[in-house]
């Protein structure tokens, strides 16, 4: 499968790549492309952290960070399969080292560890300062070929 970039163009129309859309939880997220390096299998993208995303401690609540994290890979594996196929996540694993801030934009990164025709593991995390990962997320998903 020949891969395909994420272009800010493209996504800021709404493609991830041609005949896929960025998935519609994306404009609840308000999730920005940052990057794309279609070579290497990684994404980067940023996401706003808003005083409503807060827990009771003030950090941003551990099922908004999840859903950043469930929120990168898949466009990461459309393109990643050349637009011919799209994820089904059967597994997502998350671990909390840090709390993530509200105030500045959180920046998650998701990257391919492995893919093969039928499955693609994918991790993903949140960065604070220094890239020093505050989340981490490891997900398998099923790819079903169009």
């Amino acid at each position: 499968m020949q891969a395909l970039e994420i272009t800010h163009e493209n996504w800021n129309k709404g493609i991830v790549v041609p005949g896929f859309q960025v998935p519609p939880i994306n404009a609840f997220l308000e999730g920005r492309l940052i990057n794309h390096d279609p070579e290497k299998g990684i994404i980067r993208m940023s996401f706003p952290t808003r005083p409503e995303h807060a827990n009771p401690a003030g950090f941003v609540m551990g099922g908004i960070t999840a859903a950043y994290l469930d929120n990168i890979p898949g466009p990461l594996s459309v393109a990643a399969a050349g637009g011919k196929a799209f994820p089904i996540t059967l597994d997502m694993h998350i671990t909390y080292f840090k709390p993530v801030p509200i105030g500045p934009d959180a920046i998650a990164e998701a990257r391919i560890d492995k893919m093969s025709r039928s499955v693609i593991f994918t991790t993903a995390y949140i960065l604070g300062d220094n890239d020093e990962v505050l989340v981490r997320a490891i997900q398998t998903a099923k790819l079903k070929h169009i």
